[in-house]
């Protein structure tokens, strides 16, 4: 058991932490049978794990999409009202009302994006949440945050198997959380966290209950709460070595992991003209925690004959909106990480991609910055973030 006291002024360089990645906000309509449930769904590249925010007070966030614009009338939630602050830290947000199909938005999340999921609710949506965290199966990388919460079955409580953040304001008393703190006996991790400071004035007329003028302290303890606990759902991924070929008469490259490609490749009897280069460097062969999807598009023969490698769903959702013809063979070939302003994460290394700049289009990624140095001489465009212009991390 934990317990921590954190004061507002102490908490402020949370909330302005600077952003993980560009974020997309849109509104999401998901098909339950046959309705549609509607989510307001922030989602940076590559998150390191979901939130899923059910409200408190009356259960509705008030979704809406009028085909130009798209508000969110977020009430008393201070998890709603700080969606962005979440999204800054490189989570995945999904604000859904509580009579939505809460497993149906966990999937769609899970669908997108395979990192653990925290489930945010309080006060009179702490019940619903409860059950949510205990109706999805066991095997789930699954965390509960509830904020000021209000009565909750005892015989719910102490069946939560998941680690569970207990957080109220010190001024609110209107609230359970000692008795829900106490009933957690099956939780493997439980802290409780309490928050000081701020006026309960802050113009929604929520009060202390909803942690009103008091966003630092309740964004730093629910985020760092996260934070400490993501990487216990985290496992091992495996990874595949991803092998370059080099055609001469095309002087275009490929890269492929997969056996079955590689074989056909060296073999030079189905496909002909392709030689190892002696370039290789590895890729996760699966989603986990903190990776993102790399996509492979075939390139038709009128503008190149060749495959192109996005990183990321933004990059990949781009592509093949200002690319009709392109086929998209794979939307989540293999898995990397990504750089963040151009620095990769530790235990990776840099992947550089260079464009030839011609009406055949061809990339070639490597890991080897002479490799990129000798294209670019060449003539070929070096494409990525930061100034070393990395596009993704290899797992070394």
């Amino acid at each position: 058991m934990i317990r921590i006291m954190i004061a507002l002024v102490a908490a402020t360089a949370m909330l302005h932490a600077s952003a993980w990645a560009a974020t997309t906000t849109t509104v999401v309509d998901i098909p339950v049978g046959h309705r549609l449930d509607r989510i307001l769904y922030l989602e940076p590249d590559a998150p390191t794990a979901n939130i899923v925010v059910i409200p408190g007070g009356n259960g509705i966030f008030g979704i809406q999409n009028d085909g130009t614009s798209q508000t969110l009338t977020f009430r008393c939630s201070p998890a709603g009202r700080n969606r962005q602050a979440y999204a800054d830290q490189g989570y995945a947000v999904a604000l859904v009302d509580a009579s939505a199909s809460l497993l149906a938005v966990v999937n769609y999340m899970n669908a997108r994006h395979n990192v653990p999921t925290w489930i945010f609710g309080g006060s009179a949506s702490a019940a619903v949440s409860t059950s949510l965290a205990n109706d999805l199966p066991a095997s789930s990388p699954v965390g509960l945050v509830l904020f000021a919460p209000s009565p909750v079955p005892a015989s719910a409580v102490a069946t939560v198997t998941r680690p569970t953040l207990v957080i109220y304001h010190g001024s609110d008393v209107n609230h359970f959380s000692g008795q829900v703190f106490s009933g957690l006996t099956s939780a493997p991790v439980k802290e409780v966290i309490i928050v000081t400071g701020g006026g309960g004035g802050g113009g929604f007329g929520c009060g202390h209950h909803l942690f009103e003028d008091a966003d630092a302290g309740f964004v730093a303890g629910t985020a760092g709460f996260v934070q400490r606990h993501n990487n216990s759902f985290a496992t091992t991924p495996s990874t595949a070595l991803a092998v370059e070929f080099y055609n001469t008469a095309l002087d275009h490259y490929f890269i492929t992991h997969i056996t079955n490609e590689i074989a056909l490749l060296d073999a030079g009897t189905t496909i002909r003209g392709w030689t190892r280069t002696g370039q290789s460097f590895n890729v996760y062969t699966a989603a986990s925690t903190g990776t993102s999807p790399v996509c492979r598009f075939y390139i038709p023969p009128d503008k190149g004959d060749s495959h192109f490698y996005g990183r990321g769903t933004a990059e990949c959702d781009g592509t093949a909106a200002n690319n009709p013809t392109f086929v998209n063979e794979a939307a989540d070939f293999f898995h990397v990480k990504l750089p963040v302003a151009g620095v990769c994460p530790a235990g990776t290394r840099p992947v550089y991609r260079v464009f030839s700049n011609r009406s055949d289009a061809n990339h070639r990624y490597a890991v080897d910055r002479a490799v990129r140095d000798t294209m670019t001489g060449r003539g070929w465009l070096a494409e990525g973030d930061g100034p070393d212009l990395v596009v993704m991390c290899s797992p070394q």
